[in-house]
């Protein structure tokens, strides 16, 4: 049973990804889970959706000749929020196998406010894949406490910015780890790998403890390019969790590849709460006397401007120039007139395939030079400016997001991410990031912006500096690193949180190690 201040959850379904039978069954026979539950052990998923974790493990034991009314289900337990899954199970279990489930082993209940825990030898579960920037309001208002509860927030403002993308079944795990596993246990997860191999938010699952319970990660199954949950983009795997042992490295990591498992060693690169770092078996480190690049203080790796949906807003691809203090832009269609001095090239793949390359796009940017945008009042005065922002005023005004949203609640609509004072300096170091497999930083000179996912760049204010910190960077290694990601090719691959691992600002220039 639940307490009545969430019974009105019961028909939330949150992030169900349910686990096709095939997988659950490799999950079973890996880590020998049907030896130890027949043997004696009890066996608990505490977010079973339809249970077919648990009846993977009936199924096999009657595909084994397990006569029905041998098959320990009185060693079978589970919880489930959604009601309409939780009855379903029971429903499955009696018309496949004609077994009434013992009703008392299970819970129609939010694994995160059950009114009295249990403990448990084995736990088998594929907690819901959701941000928790995405979950219903009410339902996040009431799990914040619990971030705090199981170590997996810094501050409270966490969860308003960086911390808002951590993933609901980081929440699950150390949850269940720390309160509902036995000393020593042993807890087996399908989960988004973002946990292991990403930064931000993250980086507070990998502490690898949960207030004074430690836990520790034995090995790790990257699915890769198999085909497990059809129709999910996010990268995920099977880990193999034990409670009470203190994390070593490196960690076994199978990935498949090519139809076959390749073995491959995982561990943080620096500190031991970074993302796993993915190593051929024979592999060393090769970080050597590596030194972390000192950088100006006002020089922090940032991402490219992001209009949080508005690039038909604000990018251009055209542009001429009509006198010293405007311009003409448009997308193909309607033509604008806008002030020079807000107008810049924006980069794209041409510019870095020829260096020459001149600007094939441009952007809006209705900031003043010390990166905040444009009050109202200055937006007013130019008549050029206000004429086209207003124009688009509805469109920019239905765009989403925390941090945005707190700009157009206090009337500046016009804003975007990804801007600041950086986005002026006079020399940046700019590589390409999104669908890349090749670190190959350059720099820009002048006013050129970089695009959101799809480059990086460091902000520097003389071109001395810009050439000294390149040489550091074209260091070979350093794209050793980013591969040891394993993150090719994607979003994250190159982004501003990876390079900063290698980086140090003058006031704290220290080395790495």
């Amino acid at each position: 049973m639940r307490t009545s201040a969430f019974q009105n959850n019961n028909d939330l379904s949150i992030g169900a990804v349910f686990t096709p039978f095939e997988w659950a069954e490799f999950a079973i026979r890996e880590f020998g889970i049907f030896e130890a539950w027949m043997s004696g052990k009890t066996v608990f998923d505490p977010t079973m959706g339809e249970g077919n974790l648990v009846e993977a493990l009936v199924k096999m034991a009657s595909e084994q000749g397990v006569k029905s009314s041998e098959i320990p289900v009185n060693r079978l337990f589970g919880v489930e929020l959604n009601t309409a899954f939780f009855e379903r199970f029971f429903v499955k279990m009696k018309a496949l196998y004609g077994m009434e489930m013992p009703r008392e082993n299970f819970k129609n209940a939010d694994i995160f406010f059950l009114e009295q825990e249990q403990k448990f030898d084995l736990i088998l579960g594929n907690p819901p894949w959701m941000n928790f920037a995405d979950l219903p309001e009410t339902y996040k208002n009431q799990l914040k406490p619990k971030f705090f509860e199981h170590d997996l927030i810094g501050n409270a403002k966490d969860l308003l910015l960086g911390g808002s993308r951590i993933d609901i079944a980081a929440l699950v795990i150390k949850k269940v780890v720390a309160q509902n596993l036995k000393t020593s246990g042993t807890a087996v997860f399908f989960l988004p790998l973002s946990l292991l191999l990403n930064d931000g938010a993250n980086k507070y699952f990998r502490t690898y403890r949960v207030n004074d319970t430690q836990y520790k990660i034995e090995i790790v199954f990257d699915f890769n390019d198999a085909a497990v949950f059809t129709g999910v983009a996010t990268r995920y795997g099977l880990v193999k969790f034990v409670r009470d042992g203190e994390q070593d490295f490196p960690i076994t990591f199978k990935r498949w590849e090519n139809g076959i498992w390749t073995d491959y060693l995982a561990k943080p690169a620096f500190l031991p709460t970074d993302p796993l770092s993915i190593l051929e078996v024979s592999e060393t480190d090769s970080w050597g006397d590596f030194k972390a690049i000192v950088l100006p203080k006002n020089a922090a790796p940032r991402q490219g401007i992001n209009t949080c949906g508005a690039n038909d807003c604000f990018f251009f691809d055209q542009h001429e120039i009509l006198d010293e203090h405007l311009c003409q832009v448009s997308n193909g269609g309607a033509k604008y007139v806008l002030p020079k001095k807000f107008v810049f090239p924006l980069l794209t793949a041409k510019n870095f395939r020829d260096e020459n390359k001149g600007p094939q796009k441009w952007v809006l940017l209705p900031y003043r030079k010390d990166g905040r945008p444009m009050d109202p009042r200055q937006v007013l005065e130019d008549k050029f400016l206000s004429k086209y922002l207003f124009e688009k005023e509805a469109t920019l005004k239905k765009r989403k997001g925390t941090m945005l949203s707190a700009w157009i609640n206090k009337g500046y609509w016009w804003a975007m991410l990804g801007v600041g004072e950086y986005n002026f300096a006079p020399y940046k170091i700019v590589w390409e990031a999104y669908g890349k497999t090749d670190f190959e930083p350059r720099i820009f000179e002048g006013n050129w912006q970089a695009n959101q996912s799809l480059q990086a760049y460091i902000p520097l204010k003389t071109k001395d500096e810009a050439e000294k910190i390149l040489t550091k960077l074209q260091d070979k290694r350093i794209e050793n690193y980013l591969r040891s990601l394993k993150m090719e090719g994607t979003m994250n691959w190159a982004q501003p949180g990876k390079i900063k691992k290698l980086v140090r600002f003058e006031e704290e220039a220290l080395t790495l190690f």
